[in-house]
């Protein structure tokens, strides 16, 4: 009987390509990102055909371009060091945001001269009992998009990943070569406590939030590669954030007035010991649209981050500068 593959065994590979929409060996300190909740879906175009034989029956079908669309989560946590960045940093990279760095802090911002910054993305099956093989679900010239959330205050923020690249291949892994994680970052990621959030100069009580990066990702098609496509780009974007603040009489904060002058401000979130989020520009979308916390009026707020002096909507920092 054949072993079965065992759901709470599945890990994830990654690795950024040094050239580009050419795949990468991987090895086991590329099984370094600290994934969780993985999921897969690969695509294989179908033709379809209906000849001419007189009857109801299909024809064989011809396969097509072949791709995959890879998600992931990671509860946001820094690095090892202030001046280390914490390893799914290169997971943001390859959603279109370019690494800064200082004696004293990492950082990230949004970067259109990224947009070709792909990676070699593996996700493996393994099997039950002592000497399991693994599936390898591999694909090569991935590109994605993020959602950094909160979800609830006390926990810790996640980054929602969804990547989309070329299925490059399915293979099977011997146990005498099977790879296991081991390189994780040590610091747990700090819950949403003591936390300053302020939008516009104003400390936002909220409940959640999340700030999407909105990358548009194409996959470049390319007749002469046998899956049909070179690989993943971004080829545009349109960040957005979401929240739910107190709703307050317009004497408080007078947000109608910012939305309908076409008014921008600035956004920074503090978390943990030196977690910094912020965008020099957000204009509200979205206003005085009701809902209920713990028997109060919330404001379920919409707004778009905006370019202030160009690439530079959003901005993640580890450290300082």
């Amino acid at each position: 009987m054949a072993l079965k593959l065992i759901t709470n065994k599945r890990t994830l590979g990654f690795k950024l390509e040094s050239t580009p929409y050419t795949a990468e060996t991987l090895a086991a300190s590329d099984y370094d990102i600290s994934a969780r909740d993985i999921s897969y879906s690969p695509e294989i175009e179908s033709y379809a055909r209906k000849l001419a034989h007189g009857d109801y029956s299909m024809s064989t079908s011809i396969s097509g371009r072949r791709k995959i669309e890879i998600t992931y989560f990671i509860d946001f946590h820094p690095g090892n060091t202030a001046a280390t960045a914490p390893q799914f940093f290169d997971a943001l990279r390859a959603c279109c945001m370019e690494l800064g760095s200082s004696a004293t802090g990492k950082w990230l911002l949004t970067a259109a001269d990224q947009d070709r910054n792909p990676a070699t993305i593996e996700v493996v099956e393994r099997q039950e009992g002592t000497s399991p093989k693994q599936l390898v679900i591999k694909a090569r010239g991935a590109m994605g998009t993020a959602r950094i959330v909160s979800e609830q205050i006390g926990q810790p923020l996640k980054v929602e990943f969804t990547f989309t690249g070329v299925l490059d291949s399915i293979t099977t892994r011997e146990f005498s070569s099977i790879l296991i994680p081991t390189a994780f970052d040590t610091k747990l990621p700090p819950a949403v406590l003591c936390a300053t959030i302020t939008l516009f100069g104003n400390t936002q009580q909220i409940s959640r939030f999340a700030i999407d990066l909105g990358n548009e990702v194409e996959l470049f098609t390319d007749p002469s590669i046998c899956a049909g496509y070179e690989g993943a780009r971004v080829i545009g974007r349109n960040p957005t954030l979401e929240l739910d603040p107190d709703m307050l009489v317009t004497d408080d904060e007078d947000i109608l007035t910012n939305q309908i002058n076409n008014t921008t401000g600035q956004l920074s979130i503090t978390i943990g010991e030196n977690i910094h989020i912020s965008a020099p520009a957000v204009q509200y979308t979205q206003t005085y649209t009701p809902g209920d916390r713990e028997g109060h009026v919330t404001n379920d707020v919409r707004l778009e981050l905006k370019r202030n002096n160009g690439d530079d909507e959003l901005e993640i920092l580890q450290g300082s500068k």
